[in-house]
């Protein structure tokens, strides 16, 4: 009997979607408070305490892949977050360390003062002892150096240190 009348409501809610998941909704709340009579509960208490324990459950939030790219930003936006920025030197904002105004005046101001012209460049104040061969450019071949003057345990020859 029970189960005919249950199958007779569960034919009539069956005909629209709002009346299945609306059948299905008293059904579980049916359950919960079939077995809380079992336990020896009231059933009015019943009723709110399982709302008070009904957990909604959702889905995750979606995760961006591996590979996804980004968003695309307009001109206007790009603009916006490039302004912010700030040279680290001066903390003016239009330029970086490298085009700094302030750090080339100070630079040009100091540079006289470490490196006076007069002096030589000195990377160049070496002189290394020529090579065993020569290249002539102007008839393209290679030619021998007289090697009689060079002293091996100096490593220079000897004519181009005449006071030694």
């Amino acid at each position: 009997m029970l189960a005919h009348a249950a199958s007779e409501l569960v034919d009539d809610a069956s005909l629209t979607d709002a009346r299945s998941t609306f059948l299905l909704g008293e059904f579980q709340s049916l359950r919960i408070r079939v077995k809380y009579i079992d336990s020896g509960g009231d059933i009015g208490m019943s009723r709110n305490k399982t709302r008070e324990e009904t957990q909604v459950i959702r889905d995750p939030n979606p995760v961006r892949a591996k590979g996804y790219g980004k968003r695309l930003k307009s001109g206007k936006e790009k603009a916006l977050s490039q302004s912010s920025r700030q040279c680290c030197a001066c903390g003016n904002s239009g330029h970086d360390k490298r085009t700094c105004p302030t750090l080339q005046n100070r630079l040009d101001n100091t540079l006289p003062l470490q490196y006076p012209h007069n002096y030589p460049d000195p990377h160049y104040s070496y002189d290394a002892p020529n090579p065993q061969y020569s290249y002539d450019m102007s008839d393209d071949r290679f030619t021998s150096i007289d090697n009689s003057n060079y002293d091996a345990a100096a490593g220079f020859f000897s004519n181009q240190y005449p006071f030694l």
